[in-house]
């Protein structure tokens, strides 16, 4: 199509090499030995009897974090089915709490000697074993570094190099960032279905726009799917979740804020599913929008009365609900913020042929073809999410670049499509979808989605133009009857008029120069007869179309090049002509 930067090029699966499927090696320290039950200390003369310290273990490799703090080693502990186990140590723990250390490699399996002497033997061993590897440990899911190397995703990091992951992946929604199923299954049972359905192709590419934030310098933020109950709206969330994982990823709204923060903070460039909009309070809500947008949690305080590490994140978030933000907040007397509607937009999610879908796929009604998208999604999912990622890392440099022209080729085909300029927060609406649309082309180039090329723009721009209207059209239905008569006027009139500083043998109506026009009080009156003078002129000068007078005049002094300097209505031409009435 020709509305959308080439992209289908990319290969549908580029291959790349997990950081856990590189081959580890490691060297015993001398005095040392490893045999097939386990690690002894040998003893210094010839006729002395090595001692059993423990069962088998390794040390793998170093690892610091990408500041070169944090350093510690990866032991591998044998367990006793057999298994061999990964155990990062930091080194600081093995000086601070020895104990603990030794406590953790026996909770992994490891059983020491018969003798005493055994724990400061294993930890002498550990603390002289000098792994030749290098590894590079992370501490948080999302990007790698700031050229963005390498993507931490559940319990792997995707990329190229040696990676170490260092999280906490035991509880949380980070916990279900798990993969069920395969790619092709995920595609035909979720991708396909999505064809037809404007709501759920605006859905399932948010989910992939996560990792594109950081790509184009945005902040977090995403879509309030709005709608009546059983409508399909909360399906939504499960199609959105299941790119990243399991239905578990969906956190509910009444969580507090102090656990939304650290939900986020564990789901840093990936996406934020919210259930039920309703069940968080309105006085929460406010905050809550700002803190998960702006990606910064609260400042706090360590036991040692030391700053604590602010948290931080950058992630897509997706919500769903009975209610808008604006009637929610309304419940506590407030009024919704310009600024939080553009962090996360209110989208009509009921309003399509069958609630939220439009083709139902040959199901014979919305609930159940509901039914069967929800199965399909906890039987597959995960998987797509890797391979996206994947496909950004194998061609991050060409990736980077398409991502960045489309964005921009987006964001201004959609703001010129509106009837006049548009102010900062419709803007930032604007490169919200712009956004979601490129991070949808982006995955049907890879051929993950079964869409057709321009789908996701296609319906990314119709849902910012729908929500424009929603939010702005009345006012220009009624701007349109101010402009229109201006409009008319100078089309037909301004090459008539002198320009300032000529001299003229009678009183023209008006005057112009390079970007302005001065029309006086009877030409104006005949632009707009009797009392809908001043009721124009007001809505123009709200518009920022008719320049302001002194004292807060409808009509501003004339040029100095103008004889008399009279007053006279002001108005900048460009921008009056730029008004496309709707």
């Amino acid at each position: 199509m020709n509305n959308v930067v080439q992209i289908s090029d990319f290969p549908a699966q580029p291959a790349t090499v997990d950081s856990d499927t590189l081959e580890l090696t490691s060297s015993l320290p001398d005095g040392y030995a490893l045999f097939d039950d386990g690690v002894y200390a040998l003893a210094e003369e010839e006729a002395g009897e090595p001692i059993f310290i423990c069962s088998p273990l390794r040390v793998d490799a170093g690892f610091a974090d990408l500041a070169g703090t944090g350093w510690g080693k990866l032991i591998s502990v044998k367990s006793p089915d057999g298994v061999w186990h990964d155990v990062p140590v930091m080194n600081a723990h093995v000086t601070r709490a020895p104990g603990d250390v030794v406590a953790r490699l026996v909770n992994h399996g490891l059983e020491l000697g018969p003798e005493r002497k055994c724990k400061e033997l294993l930890l002498a061993l550990l603390g002289r074993w000098k792994p030749t590897r290098r590894m590079t440990s992370v501490s948080r899911l999302g990007w790698v570094g700031e050229n963005r190397s390498a993507f931490a995703l559940g319990k792997n990091v995707i990329g190229q190099g040696a990676f170490l992951p260092l999280l906490d992946l035991a509880r949380g929604p980070a916990a279900h960032l798990v993969t069920n199923g395969s790619l092709s299954t995920w595609k035909t049972d979720i991708g396909m279905k999505c064809r037809g359905n404007p709501m759920m192709v605006l859905a399932v590419s948010l989910a992939f726009s996560g990792p594109l934030l950081a790509c184009v310098g945005m902040d977090g933020g995403g879509l309030h799917f709005r709608g009546a109950s059983s409508s399909g709206k909360t399906t939504l969330l499960h199609l959105a979740a299941s790119v990243w994982g399991s239905a578990d990823l969906i956190t509910q709204w009444r969580a507090t804020s102090n656990g939304l923060e650290s939900i986020a903070a564990n789901l840093n460039d990936i996406l934020l599913p919210l259930d039920e909009i309703a069940e968080i309070s309105a006085r929460a809500l406010q905050e809550t929008i700002y803190m998960l947008a702006n990606g910064t949690g609260k400042a706090r305080m360590t036991k040692g009365i030391t700053p604590d590490e602010i948290q931080r994140w950058r992630l897509a978030l997706i919500s769903s609900g009975e209610i808008s933000v604006a009637e929610k907040l309304k419940e506590a007397g407030q009024r919704q913020m310009a600024g939080q509607e553009a962090r996360l937009i209110d989208i009509e999610a009921d309003s399509r042929a069958h609630g939220a879908f439009d083709d139902l796929h040959g199901s014979e009604t919305a609930a159940m073809f509901a039914d069967m998208l929800k199965a399909a999604a906890k039987t597959s999912h995960g998987a797509v999410g890797h391979a996206f990622v994947r496909g950004m890392l194998d061609h991050q440099d060409k990736v980077d670049n398409v991502v960045r022209t489309l964005f921009a080729k987006l964001c201004k085909e959609s703001l010129g499509k509106l009837p006049q300029e548009s102010d900062g927060v419709v803007s930032r609406v604007a490169q919200r979808f712009a956004l979601v649309g490129v991070a949808g082309e982006l995955a049907t180039a890879f051929k993950l989605t079964g869409w057709d090329e321009g789908d996701a723009h296609k319906f990314a721009t119709a849902a910012f133009l729908d929500w424009h209207d929603r939010i702005h059209g009345a006012k220009h239905e009624g701007l349109a009857n101010v402009i229109v008569p201006i409009q008319q006027f100078l089309t037909a009139k301004l090459d008539t008029l002198p320009e300032v500083g000529t001299l003229v043998s009678s009183d023209p109506i008006g005057w112009k120069d390079a970007s302005r026009v001065f029309l006086t009080a009877d030409c104006w009156h005949q632009i707009y007869p009797g009392s809908t003078a001043a009721t124009a002129a007001t809505a123009l000068m709200k518009m920022s179309l008719l320049l302001l007078g002194e004292d807060g005049r409808h009509m501003k002094k004339a040029p100095r090049a103008i004889p008399g300097r009279p007053r006279l209505y002001t108005l900048k031409i460009a921008d009056v002509m730029r008004y496309k009435p709707i």
